[in-house]
């Protein structure tokens, strides 16, 4: 049996500048606030509302270590929570190689139900206070 990767949805944000929160033995930890994420997609569209947060951590060895979680008001009026972690090689830097994600749903939204069973992965590029994600959904193929 293979995996599937069917398109879920393309994510356009715009965070703002760190604020560190911590540092000690080479590791640095930021928050940034999401300012505005809007979703476009053809089963999920809308935009991320209230106070969505990326914890960001920068270890010696090169990994970078993303933990999110936020609120999903979709086009149509539905709430979903949508809870992700994501890795990065930032061996050279930060933003210089793609990060991989995998985001998890929950909404009790009747038109968004197959969401809850739902484990998505995504590919993340980061470009000054910008990042653009591609999730997908993955499923077995016949």
């Amino acid at each position: 049996m293979n995996l599937a990767l069917t398109p879920l949805c393309t994510i356009e944000s715009l965070l703002t500048e760190p604020a560190v929160v911590g540092k000690g033995a080479g590791v640095i930890q930021e928050r940034y606030q999401v300012l505005h994420a809007t979703l476009t997609g053809t089963r999920l569209n809308g935009t991320m509302q209230g106070r969505s947060d990326w914890d960001w951590m920068s270890s010696p060895s090169g990994v970078g270590t993303l933990t999110v979680r936020a609120v999903i008001t979709t086009h149509d009026g539905a709430t979903i929570s949508v809870r992700y972690t994501a890795r990065s090689d930032i061996t050279h830097g930060v933003g210089t190689a793609p990060g991989y994600a995998a985001p998890v749903f929950s909404t009790t939204s009747p038109d968004y139900l197959w969401l809850n069973f739902v484990q998505g992965v995504g590919r993340g590029t980061l470009v000054g206070d910008h990042i653009h994600w591609d999730w997908y959904v993955v499923s077995d193929t016949p």
